[in-house]
């Protein structure tokens, strides 16, 4: 036996060693991997920046190269005298410097190359002789695109001979300037700048022009596939990325890394590096040659610590084996204490068991006790019995559903005892399993809190009357504070605050004694003393001093609290029964004048009665007079002009224009009586209670008209700053249109108008008297104000100026005209307001704008 156990755990001391070393170096080798890749992206991503930063330098020295050609006396020799000897050595001198540079051109504003200095294959200088026109080169159609006038960097294009590609390749770009009507054109083999920066750099496994064309590619049958295949593009190789590629300055992925390299300020190429191809194979070479010694070694030690730890732990097993019969003997023993327990825990804690239905297969006897079922009664039968009917189905059958997935719940529950009563419990459902993990019931824990929902009742009903105390506290109209029986302040309310116009923490750091006159002192210390002794003091008169220092004569009551250390003190301003006092003196002779006041209100609709029927007969009769005036009105008018022609038709002299000056002014006489017995005509015909399209200020002319024999004597009237005058009417002249009923609105404004009057002829001179009516519109509404400066209206009577039998006039009128103004323009679905401006009285009436 003891052979048989050494072995077992040696064995497996081996197996585990195995093992932990196996994962340890297969982890290792991952984060080695990781390291590495990521090293060689960092170092990628560095050697792309570098490659920007070659061109960039590359750029700039070719820039000022170019400038230094511009401003060179070979080239202004060659622009004066046609000699190209200095500029060749200067172009020779340049292909020393920069052995990238292929040719050099001057080219005319009409494309044609004036000069070409170009290197044959041996590097030798050669010089074009048949020159063309590169009218139709892409070369030239992007210079004259640029609009530049400082230097021009081309795109990378491909070397033509008589507009074909020529062979072997050659890859250009060109750097360009501007001079006195020529191009200077430096044209620049990109290919052998790309080895030259290569050989600094990394091996670039893809270069794209800005629309994903390849210049190079892995695969040289693809370069220049815009030119050769102009269907193959980045798209057949990197179609999911194609365009974070185009787009991004710089895209990282797993397997490349993409860089945009500007090869001017605004033309850029795109370099595609595949990250796979430059792992440190070197560095994963060195790992797997030590790994197989990492491996060996690593079970050497297994076997050494296993053979070190083997024999003590044997000796602990057989320690353990004898501690386990003593084990077995306290866990007898144990299991007596906790049958024990559970007996205890059976009679004192509220438990019960349920299946996965939710029937009840077992219950405590402390359940039981409370509830006074027994567990027959209760075995057997669903959980729900005991479920008070407050709680609905819908509320249960939620619990539930919620519980059969396997939840914990906790909740307070109403729940049914057997005699019909109730008692509240604390409820925690936890569900139980099997060894196989699998739902098999659920086991209910409950607490007794029905003293715990008493006395929380109890609070709750507490706080309630607090709060509601409290309300009542601060929204009294007395003063209340609390104060002890030395006279500091314990509590106080708003209207306490108000009275004596101190905050709250003013009076929180005072006494009670410092809000009284001095000499009261010793008489409120006698009566703090008496409502010790009475339980209260009620309803004293006493002068108190608020933080003005002003006298204030309040009502105190004083009642002292049970505990008998503080006082409840209530404080009422005297000036509202002062108020109610005068109120009382006053009311019979209120009644009176009401009284009386109702019998002139009755006497007064008897006489508006009598005037509207007077009104009414004058109307009609007026109707009838228009109508007899205006016949021979027309016989006059018409032979009058007759007449002015026989007139006319006299010989010249001096009789002739005198009559001729008479009949102007008779002509007008006429036309005045003419407007004036049509105003009455629409003023005295009836009232069509229909409403209908108006132009208001035709209605407003009407009134004037009516109110004109009048207001010449008062004052002069303005219509839109232009002076009413009877012998020029047009009644269209402004159009305000509004639904509405004609008549009464030529009655409102007469009221307004006789008003003004009434007011204005208060005022001495003629001179110092104007009334003004103001005609507008607004987006919905339009406005008419009558705008005097008489003064203003009383203040007294200002807000209640549209009440009935309100009026400023001392010797007439009843003040019922501007009431029965106001009922009409609200009959037009109108309002009117009245106020004080510039020491005149403005009467302001809007009217809906009639739509469409």
């Amino acid at each position: 036996m003891k052979i048989n156990f050494y072995i077992k755990l040696f064995f497996t001391f081996i197996l585990f060693a195995a093992f932990l070393l196996t994962f340890s170096l297969f982890s290792f080798e991952k984060f080695y991997k990781k390291d590495i890749e990521d090293k060689n992206i960092s170092t990628i991503f560095s050697s792309l920046q570098d490659t920007q930063e070659m061109f960039d330098e590359y750029k700039n020295t070719t820039n000022r190269i170019l400038i230094d050609i511009k401003k060179s006396s070979a080239l202004k020799t060659y622009l004066e005298d046609a000699s190209d000897k200095f500029l060749k050595e200067l172009v020779l001198n340049l292909k020393a410097i920069k052995p990238e540079l292929h040719s050099f051109r001057i080219v005319d504003f009409n494309a044609n190359e004036n000069l070409k200095i170009y290197f044959d294959k041996y590097e030798n200088i050669k010089e074009k002789t048949n020159l063309n026109n590169i009218k139709r080169s892409e070369l030239f159609k992007e210079i004259l695109s640029s609009n530049k006038n400082e230097i021009y960097q081309s795109s990378i294009y491909l070397l033509k001979k008589d507009n074909e590609i020529a062979f072997p390749l050659v890859s250009l770009q060109s750097y360009i300037v501007k001079v006195k009507g020529f191009f200077i054109i430096l044209d620049i083999d990109i290919k052998k700048v790309f080895e030259k920066i290569q050989r600094n750099s990394i091996f670039y496994t893809y270069v794209l022009d800005e629309k994903g064309n390849f210049f190079l590619h892995e695969n040289s049958k693809y370069n220049w596939s815009k030119y050769f295949i102009p269907s193959y593009n980045l798209k057949d190789i990197y179609a999911n990325h194609r365009e974070h590629i185009l787009n991004k300055e710089d895209f990282i992925y797993d397997e490349f890394i993409s860089k945009r390299i500007y090869i001017s300020s605004d033309k850029y190429i795109i370099v595609i590096v595949k990250t796979n191809e430059h792992f440190t194979e070197n560095s994963l070479d060195a790992f797997e040659d030590y790994f197989n010694s990492i491996v060996i070694v690593g079970l050497l030690l297994a076997i050494v610590l296993t053979l070190v730890l083997t024999e003590p732990i044997f000796k602990l097993n057989k320690n353990v084996i004898e501690k386990n019969k003593d084990l077995n003997i306290s866990v007898q023993k144990s299991y007596i204490e906790l049958n024990d327990s559970l007996k205890t825990i059976d009679k004192h804690i509220m438990s019960i068991r349920l299946d996965t239905n939710g029937t009840i297969t077992d219950v405590s006897t402390a359940f039981c006790d409370v509830s006074g079922f027994s567990k027959g009664e209760l075995i057997g039968h669903p959980h729900k019995i005991l479920i008070h009917p407050d709680m609905s189905n819908e509320t249960y059958d939620e619990i539930w559903e919620y519980i059969k997935k396997g939840n914990s719940y906790n909740f307070e529950l109403k729940c049914m005892k057997k005699d019909a009563s109730f008692f509240w419990s604390e409820s925690f459902i936890e569900p139980n399993y099997d060894i196989q993990n699998t739902l098999i019931g659920f086991t209910v824990i409950r607490n007794n809190i029905t003293n715990k929902k008493t006395i929380q009742k109890l609070y709750d009903d507490l706080n309630i009357q607090v709060n509601q105390y409290n309300t009542i506290f601060e929204n009294v109209n007395s003063g209340i504070a609390l104060i002890n029986i030395e006279g500091s302040f314990q509590k106080v309310n708003k209207p306490f605050s108000d009275l004596l116009l101190y905050n709250f923490d003013e009076l929180f750091s005072m006494s009670f004694f410092d809000l009284i006159e001095k000499d009261s002192v010793e008489f409120f210390e006698k009566l703090f003393d008496e409502a010790l002794h009475l339980g209260s003091i009620k309803n004293i008169e006493k002068i108190f001093i608020d933080k003005n220092g002003e006298e204030v004569h309040l009502e105190i009551s004083l009642s002292v609290l049970s505990d008998r250390k503080h006082f409840v003190l209530v404080l009422n301003s005297l000036e509202d029964k002062r108020k109610l006092q005068e109120l009382n003196q006053n009311l019979e002779q209120k009644i009176k004048d009401e009284v009386e006041k109702s019998r002139q209100k009755d006497k007064i609709h008897q006489q508006e009665q009598i005037k509207n029927a007077k009104l009414s007969s004058i109307g009609a009769l007026a109707a009838g007079i228009t109508h007899e005036i205006n016949t021979p009105l027309t016989y006059i008018k018409g032979n009058f002009e007759m007449m002015g022609y026989d007139i006319e038709d006299l010989p010249p002299s001096e009789i002739r224009e005198r009559m001729l000056e008479d009949s102007v002014k008779i002509n007008d006489g006429i036309n005045r009586i003419a407007n004036i017995v049509e105003s009455m005509r629409e003023i005295s015909q009836s009232s069509n209670e229909k409403k209908e399209s108006v132009n208001i200020y035709s209605t407003l002319i009407t009134a004037l008209t009516m109110a004109y024999n009048r207001s010449k004597q008062v004052c002069p009237i303005l219509i839109n700053e232009e002076e009413f005058n009877l012998d020029k009417i047009d009644k269209n002249r402004y159009v305000y249109k509004s639904f509405a009923q004609k008549q009464r609105l030529e009655q409102v404004w007469i009221i307004i108008l006789n008003n003004a009057l009434d007011e204005l002829v208060k005022i001495e001179s003629y001179e110092n008297r104007l009334l003004k009516i103001n005609l507008f519109e607004d987006e919905s509404h339009i406005i008419v104000r009558f705008i005097d400066n008489a003064g203003g209206i009383n203040k007294d009577i200002i807000d209640n100026i549209f009440q009935p039998f309100i009026s400023s006039k001392e010797h007439s009128g009843m003040g019922v005209g501007l009431n029965i103004a106001k009922k009409i323009i609200e009959q037009q679905k109108g309002e009117i307001v009245a106020f004080n401006k510039n020491n005149g009285a403005v009467f302001e009436i809007k009217l809906e704008k009639e739509i469409g």
